[in-house]
């Protein structure tokens, strides 16, 4: 079974398991939501274990609401595997990377 599990702490949003359509399913707005009162919050990706194009697709939607909140967003650690389907996507450089030592 498809899990996902998000915390905030720290104007930090972790993203715990799954970004896949399956997963996607169960995930409460109101769990990441709130995130968005913030001038910043960074997305940490390190302990996603699978992603798919609806977990791209996603993350794009959390730029769009950032964006309307007028709250800056990054994303740190991204996986290999979702810098390998950026790159089948065609979407390279949109999501605004950081990157760490």
């Amino acid at each position: 079974m498809s899990s996902v599990n998000l915390t905030i702490a720290d104007k930090v949003l972790s993203i715990n398991g799954e970004l896949s359509r399956h997963s996607l399913a169960l995930i409460n707005k109101n769990n990441y939501s709130n995130c968005f009162s913030f001038d910043h919050v960074t997305v940490d990706l390190s302990a996603v274990t699978k992603v798919d194009t609806a977990g791209l697709a996603w993350l794009f939607y959390l730029l769009e609401q950032s964006i309307a909140h007028s709250c800056e967003i990054t994303f740190m650690h991204f996986p290999e595997k979702l810098y390998k389907l950026i790159a089948l996507s065609g979407v390279n450089g949109l999501l605004p990377v950081t990157v760490s030592e």
